[in-house]
């Protein structure tokens, strides 16, 4: 009996031999990573990172490889949050389709198209470390990238930022300040700028030599107009002039040189008025929300993600085996987990 048992043993050892580079390591070794039932094994991990090392190779923007155990450290923490997302988004009940997920795949291609000339699969196997586009492990990415934006929808809606930016905006509009409303002319050269001053003692209008001679995009079409602004909105110089220097009604006698070139700069009112003004508050909370709301479900989603994270480590549902080598720190290469390819 134990010869068989013997002959048993040594018979699926070298089925394993031959079917692996690193039998021993299949064998008794723990994964990289596991979170949950979600296990990322050591020929998948030594796989990605050798895609991503021949990516990096190629890039000529890449002066120095980062060590092999940064690129671990990169695929793993990348695996970890995929597969934690996964788990939370289960938990609530969020689910996603075909339909979308093929979407957001169209969604990458274009991205991709649109920013050169490099193939969708080249990008993939270059940047994340997957085979191609029809990677089984690729495709769970796209739908974890899915899952990602809906569970975000679920943590932070839009009525409590719009609330957030309202209140935000009225108490703005409650605090004074003294602004300035000013007219403008901007040169490369300050005989041209002295030129304007002559114009104007003439008494040529300012708006005119605005249209004519100014190279502000901002304020030669309108005058050289900038409406009311308070004290820091402009550069150093011509803060100076505004608000130090001249007289309401007044313009520079001499040109004021900044960084942008040669200014002559007229004051055409100052007052205390308010930081915001209230009647703009509903097409200022419409420009703003977007970027706000996608801000604060980041935020609460990186919290969620946080908190999950350390209680996996904890209850032991989520193991990362530390790198083999000591990380070193290399010099202009980012190596943050990358949700999008």
């Amino acid at each position: 009996m134990r010869a068989l048992l013997r002959l048993f043993w040594f018979t699926m050892l070298a089925m394993v031999m031959v079917a692996c580079a690193n039998p021993l390591e299949t064998l008794f070794a723990d994964p990289p990573a596991k979170v949950n039932d979600y296990v990322l094994s050591r020929a998948e991990l030594d796989d990605r990172v050798s895609r991503i090392e021949i990516g990096l190779r190629k890039n000529p923007n890449v002066t120095e490889m980062p060590s092999k155990a940064e690129l671990d450290d990169y695929v793993i923490e990348q695996f970890v949050l995929q597969h934690v997302i996964v788990t939370l988004a289960t938990e609530k009940g969020i689910t996603t389709d075909k339909a979308t997920v093929d979407k957001q795949l169209e969604d990458f291609r274009a991205a991709v198209a649109q920013s050169g000339p490099e193939e969708f699969d080249v990008v993939i196997s270059d940047q994340l470390g997957y085979e191609n586009a029809s990677d089984p492990d690729f495709l769970s990415f796209v739908e974890y990238f899915v899952v990602q934006g809906k569970l975000a929808e679920t943590l932070v809606d839009e009525a409590t930022v719009r609330a957030e930016i309202q209140a935000d905006l009225e108490e703005q509009s409650k605090s004074t300040e003294l602004q300035a409303r000013v007219q403008h002319i901007l040169v490369d050269e300050e005989a041209t700028a002295q030129k304007v001053i002559e114009l104007l003692k003439e008494g040529k209008e300012f708006g005119t030599l605005a249209a004519e001679y100014s190279t502000d995009p901002g304020s030669k079409d309108n005058e050289g107009i900038y409406e009311w602004t308070g004290r820091g909105y402009y550069v150093a110089e011509f803060d100076k002039a505004v608000f130090d220097d001249l007289a309401v009604g007044e313009y520079t006698q001499t040109p004021v040189k900044t960084d942008f070139g040669f200014h002559v700069i007229k004051v055409l009112g100052r007052e205390e008025r308010p930081l915001f003004d209230p009647a703009t508050i509903p097409s200022e909370i419409e420009t703003r929300l977007p970027s706000m709301l996608e801000q604060r479900r980041y935020e609460a989603l990186q919290g969620l993600i946080d908190e999950e994270r350390t209680k996996g480590i904890t209850e032991a549902r989520i193991i990362i085996q530390p790198t083999a080598v000591v990380a070193v720190p290399t010099a202009g290469i980012e190596l943050e987990p990358t949700p999008v390819p």
